[in-house]
């Protein structure tokens, strides 16, 4: 058994499809019982100090309700790089030494493998009530920090039997069951 990366950014389960929830605490075994679409959020940050990392910046708008997840992908509308910030021993785009970002997306046409790279790996998952954390950083000061998001969420309901694929959720996990 996978874990699971959609590349087109389909939803990575459809109604009647099972997953085990991979989350920082727990695994849960899961079917799908419905999909739908989150077109397109925008979510300003507000303003950044010049070369200075503004750190921990919630967006509760983001969580999910009781038996509920997210599939979401982000593009970064103003000139900023910006980091995922799970907990330290959950971070999803962190190797051993240094911590990953994305970066403004882009705007001219010659830049399609950038944009269709920067959307892929932005993808992340947000189970019920987490709410996700994310750190800013602009060369320049700034007075808007925009990030749009867009994805699915789905509805599921507790299982008994182990899923069909793995779906890390709302963090990096330590240890695979």
């Amino acid at each position: 058994m996978s874990t699971v990366f959609n590349p087109r950014f389909d939803p990575i389960l459809l109604p009647g499809e099972t997953a085990t929830l991979i989350t920082p605490s727990e695994h849960i075994d899961v079917q799908c019982i419905a999909v739908g679409a989150l077109p397109e959020y925008l979510h300003d940050f507000g303003a950044l100090t010049a070369a200075t990392w503004d750190v921990d910046q919630e967006d509760a708008n983001l969580e999910m309700t009781q038996n509920e997840f997210a599939q979401l992908r982000i593009r970064i509308v103003d000139d900023m790089k910006m980091e995922l910030n799970n907990l330290g021993t959950t971070k999803q785009w962190r190797t051993a030494k240094t911590n990953f970002y994305l970066r403004q997306f882009p705007t001219s046409d010659d830049e399609g493998f950038l944009k269709e790279f920067l959307f892929k790996s932005s993808e992340f998952f947000i189970w019920q009530k987490d709410t996700p954390r994310f750190d800013f950083y602009s060369d320049v000061a700034l007075t808007k920090s925009r990030v749009k998001f867009s994805g699915w969420r789905f509805r599921i309901r507790k299982i008994a039997a182990k899923g069909r694929i793995n779906i890390i959720i709302s963090g990096w996990p330590s240890q695979l069951p």
